[in-house]
């Protein structure tokens, strides 16, 4: 089951006027090599852009975040607590969740649907404490 990330409208903005504008710049200036090099930079923020999500794939959690991919074994999840904070993490939203697996592995994530994601975790190990506030009502 492949989970979309939740995205910011000010991460959007930011995030599409550099690429308007490392495009539109060189291109309008006539700057070929410049364009070409922006052309790849941008292309790579907008590999994060599109291809940042989560997928349940057996007894696994798959972060994919542009082309880095992280995996995690859902069996080994002790924690899944709500966040707001502004760290750096596979989220493109400030509206996250952090989950803990072992003793110093923690990932902050942002799915559009927190409340199905962690429902569907816990069938896989129902041993994960929750955030009273990720579950249904």
């Amino acid at each position: 089951m492949y989970f979309e990330s939740k995205k910011d409208r000010w991460m959007a903005i930011i995030l599409w006027t550099i690429v308007l504008s490392g495009i539109l710049i060189p291109l309008i200036r006539g700057q070929i090599i410049n364009l070409f090099i922006m052309g790849l930079l941008c292309g790579v923020l907008l590999w994060f852009w599109f291809r940042t999500g989560y997928k349940i794939d057996k007894d696994r959690f798959i972060v994919y975040y542009g082309p880095i991919r992280q995996t995690i074994y859902i069996k080994n999840m002790e924690l899944i607590l709500l966040a707001k904070m502004p760290i750096i993490a596979p989220a493109l939203s400030l509206d996250r969740i952090q989950i803990r697996s072992g003793k110093y592995d923690l990932i902050a994530i942002s799915p559009k649907d927190k409340f199905t994601l962690v429902e569907e975790l816990m069938k896989i190990n129902p041993g994960i404490s929750v955030d009273k506030r990720l579950l249904k009502k």
